[in-house]
């Protein structure tokens, strides 16, 4: 659907309100209405909310967020919800390494190292850092809701903080939460276990957030505009 020259994702879904989101980094709105809501309706409501979209998407686009990386030293880069800058470090020999390092991620690699092999060396350290964070949150929150996954990842995903099959019991979560605060994590861990009883956003699914992580409204929105 397109308003006002601006292209909106529309979903529609089995649930009684309509939710309205705008992603970061380039301000993407996404508008989540119920299965008898016509066009026209969606359109109403967005236009109301015009204000809303257009402060929302020009705060997302004024972050500092850099798509493409160049991976060269004195880049500003995030670990747990903390800035550091990157300094890498060239050698003859030796194996690839990452580090914090005071205010700095320090990254070893060999001298004719290309920008993907920096790129991979860091997907990598991400990835090992998450594991643990995201085994303890896992473990807190099956046990909190009493459910079980049968198996999880982490992988670079395009769009979403994380997914869950209901059917499968298994869940995915996005290597680029290794940035973000633990608060933001767990937010997404909770929110992916909470889909093994409710596999839509339906009221009852709100309502389970609502119930076991009250503040979930508030995280979600720190987590989309925290800067990557």
């Amino acid at each position: 659907m397109n308003i006002n020259g601006l292209d909106i994702q529309v979903e529609h879904k089995n649930i009684k309100n309509v939710h309205l989101s705008v992603y970061p980094p380039d301000g993407r709105v996404h508008v989540s209405a119920p299965l008898n809501y016509s066009d026209e309706l969606i359109s109403m409501y967005v236009l109301q909310k015009w204000i809303w979209i257009e402060e929302k998407r020009n705060i997302l686009q004024a972050y500092n967020i850099q798509p493409e990386r160049e991976y060269i030293s004195g880049e500003a880069h995030y670990f747990k919800g903390m800035k550091y800058r990157l300094k890498v470090n060239r050698q003859s020999y030796g194996p690839y390494s990452v580090a914090i390092n005071g205010d700095y991620i320090v990254v070893n690699v060999h001298s004719g190292t290309t920008k993907d092999n920096i790129k991979q060396t860091l997907y990598l350290w991400y990835k090992e850092q998450l594991t643990p964070i995201l085994q303890r949150l896992i473990e807190k929150w099956q046990k909190i809701l009493n459910v079980q996954l049968m198996g999880w990842e982490i992988r670079l995903m395009a769009v979403r903080w994380g997914s869950c099959s209901e059917t499968k019991g298994k869940a995915y979560f996005n290597v680029e939460l290794a940035k973000k605060p633990i608060d933001c994590i767990e937010y997404v861990v909770a929110h992916e276990l909470t889909h093994l009883i409710e596999r839509t956003h339906t009221d009852h699914f709100c309502r389970l957030m609502d119930t076991y992580l009250p503040n979930w409204e508030e995280l979600r929105k720190k987590l989309n505009e925290f800067p990557l």
